[in-house]
């Protein structure tokens, strides 16, 4: 089947929403498919599409959240090709059968689902609107937040509970990384109390960029006892860092290759996933969230910026209380 309000357009009809601060610059896109335009007169495949573009297509369809990203003085997109941040890969209700997917969109169910964006004031939104199985909404916002990060907000309306059982959401969202070497994700190991950085993901047995031979080998790699829900990824001299207002996120790496089975080089999906038991009906269910990328100083930095964030996103929520009650 195909959903009418999936599209694909050409290139230089591309839907992004631009978000910008002092450092960074990022293109927030719903699941449309970007299509090059073909050239008829050659019967070489690649050239077809033109020497530098080799393939179809320059963004997947399906694939949705930020399909750019990079810092002003470096100027180097670290989203994979074809693929996003944010992605809202996966998802699964128990006891409610998941709805039909677009049967042109690849790996990952809500990406087969009808999302659309809006631009809101400075910032991007997609939109999924309840269909008639699953009956949940779904609002990714992404804006800008400090010169150098993008705050986002994930919130879930669940309309309807199942037949039987505990009503139990999982989601699984990924950020697929371009070409590293280091795929090594680092987080807080242990204890809220007692922890020190631990590492997941390794570099695979094959030597990047080498095509003869190649294989494709993916492996996924979870933080085990993650002490606190914040992670980065190191860049070169810069690192992505990922944090969040919830410690049931559980951070993930998926190392090999970012699907990309024709790609011998190193794309890991800086992933995540949020599980929500007995969640509400009617009442929605937020994730907040901040992705920093800067130059890379130390790991204690990082945590620096997250305790930071955190502290506020608290007072936050404490004047919202406090209103509430007034």
């Amino acid at each position: 089947m195909k959903y009418a309000e999936i599209k694909e357009v050409a290139e230089e009809d591309d839907p992004s929403v631009t978000l910008e601060t002092r450092d960074l610059v990022a293109k927030v896109i719903d699941n449309t498919g970007l299509v090059l335009p073909p050239n008829p007169e050659s019967q070489d495949w690649a050239a077809r599409y033109g020497l530098h573009k080799p393939l179809p297509f320059s963004r997947r369809v399906g694939n949705h959240g930020i399909r750019t990203f990079y810092h002003k003085q470096e100027r180097r997109n670290v989203v994979a090709p074809l693929a996003c941040w944010l992605n809202f890969q996966n998802v699964s209700l128990q006891g409610i059968e998941n709805d039909a997917v677009d049967d042109r969109v690849w790996a990952g169910t809500p990406r087969g689902w009808p999302l659309r964006i809006e631009a809101r004031a400075g910032g991007a939104r997609l939109v999924l609107d309840p269909l008639p199985q699953t009956q949940f909404s779904y609002v990714l916002d992404v804006a800008p937040a400090e010169p150098d990060a993008l705050d986002f907000t994930i919130e879930l309306t669940f309309h309807r509970l199942p037949e039987r059982g505990r009503p139990i959401f999982r989601g699984a969202w990924s950020c697929y990384m371009n070409s590293l070497d280091d795929v090594r994700l680092f987080y807080p190991k242990g204890t809220v109390q007692r922890w020190e950085w631990g590492a997941v993901g390794e570099k695979a047995d094959f030597i990047p960029g080498e095509t003869v031979g190649y294989s494709h080998q993916q492996a996924v790699y979870f933080a085990e006892q993650q002490a606190l829900p914040l992670g980065y990824m190191q860049v070169g001299p810069y690192a992505v860092a990922l944090m969040f207002d919830n410690s049931a996120v559980r951070l993930f790496v998926v190392n090999a290759g970012g699907h990309l089975f024709f790609n011998p080089l190193h794309n890991p999906a800086f992933d995540f996933e949020w599980v929500i038991e007995d969640y509400p009906v009617e009442e929605p269910v937020r994730l907040a969230g901040r992705i920093v990328y800067a130059k890379f100083q130390d790991a204690n930095e990082v945590l620096e910026r997250y305790s930071a964030w955190n502290r506020s996103m608290a007072i936050k929520d404490w004047i919202v209380a406090r209103v509430r009650r007034a």
